[in-house]
C-alpha cells in the first residue's frame, strides 16, 4: 500500500522556463532596435586635411564715427577693396561698434559682397571691450 502513495521527487521548471523565454525575447527585442538608423558617410582624409585647413583672416573694424580700421590703422573704402582683391580667399571679419552709423556697416558688407566668395563674419563689441 506504501507504493501507491509513493512518487519520485522533482522539480518543476517550468516558471524557470518561463523565465529563460521572457529574457530570451527581450534581448532578441533589444538587439533589433540598437541597430543605427542613420547612415553617416564620413569624410575621406584628403577632404579631411583640406576642411581642417583655417583660411586667412582680414579684421576690419568700424568705429563709432563710421571710419574704417585694419591692424589699428585708418582704411579707406577704396584701400579695403584693394586689400579684399589682394587676398581673395580669406574670411572677412567685421567688427563694428555697437554706435557705429548703419551706412557705413552696409557700405563695408557691400564691399564685402561684390568680392568672390563673398564671406564675411559680422560682430558687435560694446565700448568697454576695446
Amino acid at each position: 500500500m506504501l507504493d501507491d502513495f509513493e512518487e519520485e521527487d522533482s522539480i518543476d521548471i517550468t516558471p524557470l522556463i518561463d523565465c529563460v523565454f521572457m529574457l530570451l525575447v527581450f534581448f532578441i527585442m533589444t538587439t533589433t532596435f540598437s541597430k543605427p538608423v542613420l547612415d553617416i558617410i564620413l569624410p575621406k582624409s584628403e577632404m579631411a586635411a583640406r576642411l581642417s585647413e583655417r583660411p586667412r583672416e582680414i579684421v576690419v573694424s568700424v568705429r563709432e564715427d563710421g571710419r574704417l580700421y585694419h591692424n589699428q590703422e585708418e582704411v579707406a573704402k577704396e584701400e579695403l577693396v584693394a586689400l579684399l582683391a589682394r587676398m581673395p580667399d580669406a574670411l572677412l571679419d567685421l567688427h563694428v561698434d555697437a554706435k557705429a552709423p548703419f551706412q557705413s556697416f552696409v557700405e563695408v558688407v557691400d564691399i564685402a559682397k561684390q568680392r568672390e566668395g563673398g564671406r564675411f563674419v559680422i560682430s558687435t563689441r560694446a565700448p568697454s571691450d576695446r
